[in-house]
């Protein structure tokens, strides 16, 4: 078999899987728990956007779409900006005129979490939810479980109509949306695995001293931090450490293959990013969330949990 034949079957079973039909209640899964993230995000975080309008404009340093904004809004912009995000993501959860409101909602996170990559440095910490809300922005999400498939189906008993929301069934439709913030949330990770293999040639960056001084500078940063201090003062801790983030990162595409796997790397991630917290302080509590909503299938999980308390 020929290189190009082999490449070009990969891409028709890429193709397969990616358009294949997928069920609407799954979707509908990740409109409601991506929406309620970000409504989260934006409503924890809110002071931290808020003071961003006290920034100079010298210090203004925007990247990417930010270049249109001269300098960071008013304090009454983000205010509008961050209201209407949480209300458009609390309504795009709840599924009322959902590809509106989702659309505002991303609308407005994007703006936010530019003016926080607009201080000099590149901050990672939404970019996936971003992402994965970008991926199904456009898409059937209200089709189920949602107050709009209420009211149609409401509106088809009124009018005696046989087919309604609540009858559709499985489609492409609903399936490229999925399967494309599974492929977000692979290539997320390969990259920043692959980033690290290439900065430090290898696997130096796991067989090195890096993670210690790493964490050693972490705790100096915060004062004290001693779940720090115990892993760098143990070099076989600092090792393992380095190498489980490493193949978690590098390895995590393989859900895509093999499903199973996902019972492996959905706790590993949670792991990696929890202990991320504890040593370094970066919340990236986003990223565990939207791996947890985009690759626990939602309908099955559900009726599981039904049976057992039936």
């Amino acid at each position: 078999m020929s290189v190009r034949s082999a490449a070009g079957g990969l891409l028709s079973r890429l193709v397969v899987w990616a358009f294949g039909p997928g069920d609407p209640r799954q979707l509908a899964a990740l409109r409601i728990g991506l929406c309620l993230t970000l409504a989260l995000r934006l409503a924890t975080r809110a002071q931290v956007y808020l003071s961003l309008a006290e920034q100079e404009r010298e210090l203004f340093r925007p990247r990417s779409y930010m270049t249109l904004v001269e300098q960071m809004p008013s304090r009454t912009t983000i205010a509008i900006c961050l209201v209407a995000g949480i209300l458009a993501a609390v309504l795009g959860a709840a599924g009322l005129l959902s590809r509106t409101m989702l659309a505002i909602a991303l609308l407005a996170a994007l703006l936010l979490d530019g003016m926080q990559t607009s201080q000099g440095k590149i901050l990672h910490n939404d970019v996936l939810l971003v992402l994965c809300l970008t991926a199904i922005v456009f898409a059937r999400h209200g089709d189920a479980w949602s107050l709009d498939a209420w009211i149609i189906r409401r509106r088809s008993r009124s009018r005696r109509r046989a087919v309604t929301a609540a009858r559709v069934g499985a489609s492409p439709a609903y399936g490229w949306p999925l399967r494309t913030a599974m492929l977000i949330i692979a290539l997320a990770y390969a990259v920043a695995g692959l980033h690290k293999l290439a900065g430090s040639h290898g696997l130096g960056w796991a067989s090195s001293d890096n993670m210690r001084w790493l964490l050693y500078v972490a705790s100096d940063a915060q004062g004290h931090n001693s779940a720090a201090l115990w892993i760098a003062e143990r070099p076989w801790a600092a090792h393992l450490a380095a190498y489980g983030l490493l193949a978690t990162e590098c390895l995590f595409f393989l859900v895509l293959v093999i499903a199973r796997l996902r019972w492996v790397f959905i706790p590993a991630v949670t792991a990696l990013h929890l202990g991320t917290w504890v040593t370094l302080r970066l919340d990236y509590s986003a990223w565990v969330l939207c791996v947890i909503i985009v690759f626990v299938t939602w309908p099955s999980a559900l009726a599981r949990i039904s049976r057992r308390a039936a």
